[in-house]
């Protein structure tokens, strides 16, 4: 068949759109609109209002908002408007959310999805039997509500859509496991292209980089993340142990029963093998039989109130509570069961619920003679990812405490204990908030040992947000780049 000229250059044309049309799609040679990589700040305007800017403070979205908050690096902003609602806008200050009464936020998974949190909270009538009387308010038949919803921006998958009373507890935020796995709501996803898909159910607790435990009823396990079948199974959470010491049978109870509450089991006794797995990552089992040398050690085990493993070395750590002295009183098991007084492991510390140092001993991690006279020794506080530097808090009567950083490797004050506080800002570029008084901040360059501006704030917030006084005494909140040390604000 011959085709007529026209025909082919219709054919040509339609081809030639369909190539175009796909080339759209290719990451090659893709034209990016500039605007959506540029940096924008929200800038705070003499009417109390937030416009977007760049670098330079011009203008790039002039629309005002009560509120407005950074953009995420994959380009998303939460706003306010008059009337106290709440949307999502895109670098071109276009609605990707619209504005609605309910409040939101958003979390960036590994620079890729952008999850967003909505919570709305409304009042209904209740039924009947679930009307309340108060003396002072009367009878009460309506109840408030909150309806929770979590989605991923990019595709409108919903994780989460329920409506709650006031008072249910709300899931917490995505928990990143690894560039492809995360944990919202005691379920481990995988991600797939810009979707998450369910692999397990039930997940309580992740420990080490890639083992998760897992609740069924009673029953628990342990799997690591692309495992199907689990590496420890039928296990119950437990506060007593079973000890076998020199041929004999010891019984404790109530072993790390914390006083706060916790879902996390601490120990793990499998019913069968009559072994017992001890957190935190319960790679090992518990000796069954204990070797002690006299009776001391043998009064010292009936008293054992709290036992852990000692992560990368081979011993388990055993605590005694001292209420004379109100600290713990600690000695150590090797893996074949002889309990030690001591063992070789510096860098090993158990801390508390508000991560203050427990082992070892705070006076073993700076001296009295290092405490300015008429100040006591309060707590010593470890900071995840340190070994050597620690805040130091020190009590007076009649005083309020203060506040110090101490280094145990050269001995000297990083800080010295004159601050009414600090916290890190940003480790790696070592930033602080530092305050002489009370809500007093100045931004301090742990590394350079200076201050990155002399401006005080009555608060600094790690993402950059800062509160200030302004000159009629109200305070302001803006945005303040601890890099170039500027404040976005007129």
């Amino acid at each position: 068949m011959i085709m007529s000229n026209r025909l082919l250059m219709r054919l040509s044309f339609y081809l030639f759109s369909i190539v175009s049309f796909l080339g759209c799609f290719s990451t090659k040679g893709k034209i990016v609109d500039p605007q959506i990589n540029q940096e924008l700040y929200p800038y705070l305007t003499k009417n109390h209002t937030y416009i977007y800017v760049d670098h330079t403070n011009q203008p790039v979205i002039a629309t005002p908002f009560i509120t407005a908050n950074l953009f995420t690096s994959t380009g998303y902003a939460v706003v306010e408007n008059q009337e106290g609602q709440f949307a999502i806008i895109d670098k071109k200050g276009q609605l990707t959310v619209p504005f609605q009464d309910r409040y939101i936020s958003l979390q960036v998974l590994n620079n890729q999805l952008t999850a967003v949190y909505t919570r709305e909270t409304y009042t209904k009538n209740s039924r009947f039997w679930e009307w309340e009387w108060n003396i002072f308010s009367g009878l009460k038949t309506e109840v408030q509500r909150q309806k929770f919803e979590v989605y991923i921006l990019e595709t409108k998958q919903v994780l989460f859509s329920e409506q709650l009373s006031a008072k249910a507890s709300l899931p917490t935020y995505i928990a990143t496991v690894d560039a492809d796995h995360f944990i919202f709501n005691k379920t481990l996803y995988k991600r797939k292209g810009q979707r998450l898909s369910k692999q397990k159910n039930n997940i309580i607790h992740q420990f080490e980089p890639n083992k998760l435990l897992q609740q069924n009823g009673s029953q628990f396990a342990i799997f690591s993340i692309e495992s199907k079948a689990p590496i420890l199974e039928h296990l119950e959470a437990t506060n007593q142990l079973t000890l076998e010491v020199n041929g004999k049978e010891l019984l404790l109870t109530e072993v790390n029963k914390s006083r706060y509450y916790t879902e996390i089991p601490e120990i793990l006794f499998n019913a069968k093998t009559k072994e017992y797995w001890i957190e935190p990552l319960f790679d090992r089992t518990f000796p069954k039989k204990i070797k002690t040398q006299n009776e001391a050690d043998l009064a010292y085990l009936q008293k054992v109130s709290y036992i852990n493993t000692v992560p990368d070395y081979p011993y388990f750590i055993l605590g005694v509570f001292d209420y004379d002295n109100w600290m713990f009183q600690w000695k150590y098991l090797a893996m074949d069961g002889t309990l030690l007084d001591h063992i070789d492991a510096p860098d090993f510390f158990v801390v508390d619920a508000l991560s203050r140092i427990q082992r070892p001993h705070k006076t073993d991690l700076i001296s009295a003679n290092e405490i300015p006279s008429n100040w006591s020794l309060e707590a010593v506080t470890k900071y995840k990812g340190f070994t050597t530097i620690f805040k130091i808090t020190l009590k007076q009567e009649g005083q309020s405490n203060r506040y110090g950083l101490w280094n145990t490797q050269t001995k000297q004050w990083e800080l010295q204990p004159i601050y009414r506080d600090f916290y890190w800002l940003d480790v790696e570029r070592g930033l602080l908030a530092l305050a002489k008084e009370d809500r007093q901040y100045v931004i301090y360059n742990y590394k350079t040992k200076k201050t990155i501006t002399e401006t005080i704030f009555t608060y600094i917030d790690t993402s950059g947000w800062v509160t200030q006084l302004n000159a009629e005494g109200k305070e302001i909140r803006f945005y303040f780049d601890f890099t170039t040390a500027k404040a976005y604000k007129e």
